[in-house]
């Protein structure tokens, strides 16, 4: 059997395999693992699959769930961004590919993608500097994944660009409707908030003179993940709706 250094060694490649650390290109990543099953089942958030793969790995070398999950918390796989708490943009592709495998593999499932712009960033950013505009933020992202996850179905949440964030949502009752209002609702509990701070005069750096645009609040597009499309085109149906809010 293999020793214990040896184990752990191997154990912390892997970890560092999966979180696609650039010390170990040429190892296998995630990406090949769209189709693949752990203990998470066929679909799981990334951070979730990451995890569960390597606690499957420590299984078959003799070591306990509770050792495993121990030594991957010291192993550096548990990232996530450091404003939001949400997943790495790195996540979200592997997410959204197994989200589309595990669709056309069940028909009753329904999953969609969600993205969310934050209307006005660089405002708050000039009003308020970097750091206070950083905590505005975590609050708008903190209110949008409570909405979200009130819906009762399974979610993934990511930061995928400055101002940008998204979630994938899945489950047997999921529908688009129910999904955009609670959008919605967030949004309005988002400009609340903004009130309270005093910012929903802030102006707008693109639109100085229009009123409609000062303050801040999210913009979203939903596109319906059903099994067939590329990731690619998921994003670009939900970024297609955003741009067209962001122009109305």
């Amino acid at each position: 059997m293999t020793n214990t250094p040896t184990k752990v060694f191997c154990l912390l490649v892997l970890a560092a395999s999966l979180s696609g650390c650039p010390a170990t290109t040429g190892l296998k990543q995630t990406t090949d693992a769209d189709t693949a099953q752990t203990s998470a089942g066929l679909f799981a958030c990334e951070s979730v699959f990451r995890e569960e793969k390597f606690i499957d790995e420590a299984a078959k070398m003799g070591l306990s769930r509770t050792d495993a999950m121990t030594l991957y918390s010291f192993s550096g796989a548990t990232t996530s961004d450091v404003v939001t708490g949400f997943a790495p943009a790195g996540d979200r592709s592997p997410t959204v590919g197994r989200a589309i495998k595990a669709v056309a593999a069940d028909p009753q499932l329904k999953a969609f993608y969600v993205e969310v712009d934050i209307q006005n960033l660089g405002g708050l950013n000039s009003a308020l500097g970097h750091s206070e505009a950083d905590e505005v933020f975590r609050e708008m992202t903190t209110i949008t994944e409570r909405h979200i996850q009130n819906l009762g179905s399974g979610s993934c949440s990511f930061r995928h660009g400055g101002d940008e964030f998204s979630f994938v949502v899945m489950g047997p009752n999921t529908a688009r409707v129910d999904i955009e209002a609670a959008l919605a609702q967030a949004n309005m509990e988002i400009k609340k908030y903004i009130a309270q701070r005093g910012l929903s005069e802030i102006p707008h750096p693109k639109h100085p003179g229009d009123p409609s645009k000062f303050g801040a609040g999210i913009i979203f597009g939903v596109s319906r993940i059903d099994g067939q499309e590329s990731a690619k085109e998921v994003y670009g149906a939900a970024d297609k709706i955003v741009e067209a809010r962001k122009s109305r």
